[in-house]
């Protein structure tokens, strides 16, 4: 399918970042529910690539797949806890061409030092946490300290809500550990008005809470919505709803300015998740979305919150 926007600069903003650490920490996590010791024959399993030990190669397979489908950048998140150091080693190999995002739990009493750290000393770029994961509400004001080292630094925060399952948790049929109690991006709007300086980004266009970040985002300047996955909250939701409708009624709400592409790419060989950009491409040119404004979704307003040349 050729482009309906040709000459676009795409920047993928949301990348899991599936290192060797995070498959180890898996099976220690879930050691209960899955008969492996060992990620090798699990991955076997599900016919996925075993990532290299060292992270700069598997950043470097990061920016295969980007030259491959002709865009121009990727940010990587974080996917486990502590794992800072090989998304910096990665990016750090390839700063023209991927910028990280640190995983952190913002309750745990070291969350600023270790926010400072990664960012000062490591250079990673943002904040990404899971509130349901971690059992936090976004408003409690134990996370309060984080968010204005993220306001000193200027690093945008990514919180997942609504409903949360990893890619190797779908693949492999396990029961969600995550807590529904703290999937309401509606938790956002206290800690949106206290810190101004933040960017907030709600993903999956909040994951089947899509009429609150809707209205969230509405009333919140500084709250973002990602695009990212392949959104198939829309089959939960109680009344007709596809993705095409889903970007119009985000258009009507936040204009194209607050809209940033992601694909929710994660591991190798299935690699970029190159029919999500098309498919995403193919409805903003349905909707008659302008040239400039599709390259404010797919690439500036992420480049714009990231204060990347552009």
């Amino acid at each position: 399918m050729q482009r309906p926007y040709e000459g676009l600069r795409v920047i993928d903003a949301h990348v899991h970042f599936f290192s060797h650490q995070f498959f180890q920490s898996f099976l220690r996590s879930r050691g209960r529910q899955i008969p492996e010791r060992d990620p090798q024959p699990l991955l076997q399993r599900l016919g996925w690539e075993i990532p290299p030990a060292e992270s700069v190669e598997l950043g470097r397979r990061w920016v295969e797949e980007l030259d491959r489908h002709g865009l121009e950048r990727a940010v990587l998140l974080g996917s486990i806890m502590d794992d800072e150091e090989s998304v910096a080693r990665a990016v750090q190999a390839f700063p023209d061409r991927l910028i990280g995002f640190m995983r952190v739990d913002p309750t745990k009493p070291d969350a600023v030092r270790q926010v400072r750290h990664a960012v000062e000393e490591m250079g990673l770029k943002g904040i990404k946490g899971f509130p349901a994961m971690e059992c936090f509400h976004a408003n409690d004001e134990r996370v309060y300290p984080v968010y204005a080292e993220a306001q000193r630094l200027g690093l945008p925060v990514l919180f997942h809500f609504g409903l949360l399952q990893s890619a190797i948790g779908a693949a492999l049929k396990l029961p969600s550990q995550a807590d529904a109690r703290f999937s309401n991006p509606m938790d956002l709007q206290r800690a949106s008005r206290d810190f101004p300086g933040v960017n907030f980004i709600v993903p999956h266009f909040g994951a089947g809470y899509f009429g609150e970040t809707l209205l969230l985002a509405a009333h919140c300047p500084n709250v973002f919505i990602d695009t990212s996955s392949a959104n198939g909250w829309v089959r939960y939701m109680p009344y007709p709803m596809d993705l095409k409708l889903v970007f119009q009624r985000t258009l009507e709400a936040v204009g194209p300015e607050r809209i940033i592409f992601g694909t929710d790419s994660s591991h190798f060989p299935r690699g970029f998740r190159r029919e999500i950009l098309e498919e995403q491409l193919g409805i903003l040119n349905a909707l008659g979305v302008s040239k400039a404004d599709a390259q404010l979704i797919l690439g500036g307003n992420i480049a714009r919150l990231l204060r990347l040349d552009w």
